[in-house]
């Protein structure tokens, strides 16, 4: 998927899959938390990623961010890839052994469609074959701990302000912990930057020797943001970064933010739920439904022509500071069994129109054309 930014992407997610499994045997599930999605983040922009809660969001920021490995598809920063999935290679070898058992049975007996030289010439390649695919998996799970450094250009703030503190160490320990990993050992330098980033944030250089507890919420979060920035990362990506917040603590947070971005030049992966904070924060939305992106466009183009149901949705139910609106409103119910997807009508992502894109099927698609018109 692209856009029509000229600009080249710092960092690219290609069919990302994230998959959890609980139990063995027939009590096996398996959880498809994200199901094959693409996006580009550009330099400099940020791009809202929205949804409802267990859509996948959280797990998308994570999984591009290296704390879980990923199933399958691929990251890239600045066209390095610095993750791959590997069950694409599990599933071709897969493919390879059911189709050595179906020669071996036709063979045994006796189809006049198949021949021992058949069999013969397939198990020729077929060594072959798996040892090249058995290599590429071992290539993909070497991958994350071979580009560790470009993971130093990503960072991310989490969602809960106080869990994602170590209640045990100080504000300093906290953040300086990336550089200590790092390998910086100069104590000076050390305390200098954390001095430094603390009044970035917004905070004082005599908060460093406290505890997180010592602190409210929204300090909380801007401890998590310094941590996030202290080793200058190019890319920022930010968990629901105020949705633990009150009101007053939420505007101050974006704010800051949108300083910071301009500061440092940061690219921003923007996860929400509230999308009146992502319409104002965000150059791009993109819009997460069950593990998929179902809606792709620029901010002011999505609210004004939602094309997706559950865009619609979403939308619908952005509360309005006004209880006579309020009062009569209409909210848009989605119903996931009304788009009737079957063999011949699967859907896919295309581009309604340069930079909007739509995950639908070729007959829906002619029907958002038409209301686009």
């Amino acid at each position: 998927m692209t856009t029509n930014n000229k600009q080249e992407p710092i960092l690219r997610v290609e069919n990302l899959r994230q998959y959890f499994t609980s139990g063995t045997g027939k009590k096996k599930l398996v959880v498809k938390a994200v199901d094959g999605i693409t996006l580009t983040l550009h330099k400099g922009e940020t791009l809202g990623l929205v949804g409802e809660s267990g859509c996948g969001k959280t797990t998308t920021g994570r999984s591009i961010i290296n704390l879980y490995d990923i199933v399958d598809g691929a990251v890239y920063f600045k066209d390095v890839k610095i993750a791959e999935g590997a069950m694409q290679f599990e599933k071709q070898i897969d493919a390879l052994k059911e189709k050595k058992k179906e020669l071996k049975k036709a063979v045994k007996e006796q189809e006049a469609s198949t021949s021992q030289a058949d069999l013969d010439s397939f198990m020729e390649d077929y060594q072959k074959q798996i040892k090249e695919l058995k290599s590429r998996i071992r290539q993909a799970r070497r991958l994350n701990a071979e580009n560790k450094d470009y993971y130093d250009k990503i960072q991310m703030i989490f969602q809960d302000p106080i869990a994602s503190l170590n209640p045990r160490m100080t504000v300093k320990e906290i953040i300086a912990e990336g550089l200590r990993i790092n390998g910086e050992r100069d104590e000076k330098l050390i305390r200098k930057k954390v001095a430094d980033v603390l009044e970035i944030v917004g905070l004082l250089p005599e908060h460093a020797v406290r505890y997180p507890h010592e602190f409210s919420g929204g300090q909380r979060q801007r401890i998590g943001i310094a941590r996030a920035l202290i080793i200058d990362p190019e890319v920022l990506i930010a968990d629901e970064p105020i949705s633990a917040l009150d009101v007053s603590i939420q505007a101050q947070v974006i704010n800051l933010l949108n300083n910071l971005k301009d500061e440092f030049g940061l690219s921003v992966l923007f996860i929400a739920h509230d999308l009146s904070v992502v319409k104002y924060f965000s150059d791009r939305i993109a819009v997460m439904y069950f593990g998929h992106i179902v809606e792709m466009a620029d901010s002011k183009e999505l609210f004004k022509n939602p094309l997706h149901p559950y865009t619609r949705s979403l939308l619908s139910a952005i509360p309005v500071p006004d209880p006579e609106f309020e009062r009569h409103r209409k909210r848009f119910a989605y119903h996931p069994s009304d788009h009737n997807y079957g063999p011949g009508n699967m859907p896919e992502f295309h581009e309604i129109k340069p930079g909007h894109w739509i995950y639908a099927s070729k007959q829906e698609v002619d029907n958002y054309k038409k209301d686009l018109k």
